[in-house]
């Protein structure tokens, strides 16, 4: 886990893992974050991935939302970073959540991986032993601003794979 958060909180380094002599894990450090994605959770996950890069005047979000196909059960595909350290924070979760409100079925959860950059000055990281959890100066400020900077990534996108009909005359010369 330590390893793969690493790599995604850092995609323009290379990462090596190993267990006894054998490459467990392995990235090439190009700064491809869907690189690094697809190295971790495969080319499914991948293929159901939209990118996000929002901005406002006080915080950046970027990285990758996972198309509402692409639920989980439980929280544990939500990778956030706020401002390259990663966090685990019910709060930021809620505000992801938000953003999907409308995309997802209840009890379900999305695949997020994000970069959120804001002020340093707006955010305390000594609020957990293991710096996991942050609290923000202006919560509900950032908070509407996470979520509406998540369901503005989800607009305006194709969620719906592109299915083509061929013609009656060609599925009966394909049964021939």
């Amino acid at each position: 886990d330590l390893m793969e958060r690493f790599a995604l909180s850092h995609p323009f380094i290379a990462f090596q893992f190993h267990i006894n002599h054998k490459l467990k894990f392995a990235t090439s450090g190009n700064g491809n974050l869907k690189e690094v994605i697809y190295r971790i959770y495969g080319r499914e996950t991948v293929d159901s991935l939209i990118e996000i890069d929002e901005k406002t005047e006080c915080i950046n979000i970027n990285g990758f939302l996972g198309k509402p196909v692409l639920t989980r059960s439980n929280r544990n595909f939500e990778t956030v970073f706020i401002n390259g350290r990663f966090v685990k924070s019910d709060f930021i979760y809620k505000a992801i959540e938000n953003g999907y409100s409308g995309f997802l079925m209840q009890h379900k959860f999305p695949f997020t991986v994000l970069n959120i950059e804001i002020d340093s000055t707006k955010v305390d990281v000594n609020v957990h032993p293991n710096k996991l959890d942050v609290r923000f100066d202006e919560p509900e400020k950032i908070f509407a601003m996470i979520s509406s900077l998540i369901a503005e990534g989800l607009k305006h996108r194709e969620m719906i794979a592109p299915v083509t009909l061929s013609s009656a005359k060609e599925e009966a010369s394909e049964l021939k």
